[in-house]
């Protein structure tokens, strides 16, 4: 850990953030399906390649060499796809506290951030630690069938912590709209995975780039006709309470 810690600032990397919410990984049952936990030379991972030439050139040969240089040093040789799950299980101490934290935070002295963080206790704990900010986060829904969502867990956080600690917000962000969205629930501001994905998936930094486009002008859409003139001015009188309907 101290040796990936040091990696990282000499890399120039200046947060660091800790993902609490996988100490096991989930029930995938699609990645089972379609061969993406399986072994690296299954004939189904074959054929898919087979059938989408293009993306066979581009990762499967341009891409090479298909090693996973985080953690090929620990292992004292390349490791790729193959062993790394086994290697992963090995490896992979899933009793993370408190404790494991305040010694991260001794040897990293820039800002830190907890990944993770669904229950406004846990937030509370966050901002006692001194945790520079908190994700508010379910792993994209990947991690547990049903689990709260962090729209539904971000108000009751936002009305425990606002103002100590720099609230952020992910999972199930798809649009502007959803940004706006999730500004109004109390994050200061959002995190954005598979649409990145998907962007850059199918047309690289362009794709990328156009997504950026696509979710500023839905957020101004979304900030004009909610009369917020200003990030800032976002607020939960921007939503509709469902609930009093």
């Amino acid at each position: 850990m101290k040796n990936a810690l040091e990696r990282a600032k000499a890399a120039g990397c200046s947060t660091l953030v800790f993902t609490v919410d996988m100490p096991t990984p989930g029930a995938r049952y699609r990645d089972m399906h379609s061969g993406m936990s399986g072994p690296y030379k299954d004939i189904r991972r074959v054929l898919q390649a087979m059938v989408h030439p293009f993306w066979a050139w581009d990762v499967g040969i341009h891409g090479k060499p298909h090693t996973l240089g985080n953690v090929s040093n620990y292992m004292g040789k390349p490791i790729d796809l193959n062993n790394y799950i086994g290697w992963l299980t090995d490896n992979f101490d899933p009793s993370i506290s408190w404790k494991d934290l305040e010694w991260i935070r001794e040897f990293w002295d820039g800002p830190m951030v907890i990944k993770g963080i669904l229950d406004p206790e846990d937030a509370k704990d966050a901002v006692r630690f001194g945790a520079d900010g908190i994700i508010v986060s379910n792993h994209g829904g990947r991690q547990l069938d049903g689990v709260l969502s962090s729209a539904k867990a971000l108000p009751s956080i936002a009305d425990a912590v606002k103002g100590e600690i720099k609230i952020l917000a992910d999972s199930g962000i798809r649009n502007g709209l959803d940004v706006v969205r999730m500004l109004a629930l109390g994050a200061d501001c959002t995190m954005i995975g598979r649409s990145f994905v998907y962007a850059l998936s199918a047309a690289g930094q362009a794709g990328v780039e156009n997504l950026l486009d696509i979710f500023l002008k839905e957020m101004k859409v979304a900030m004009t006709l909610t009369s917020n003139a200003k990030i800032s001015d976002i607020g939960r009188d921007a939503l509709v309470d469902l609930s009093n309907l």
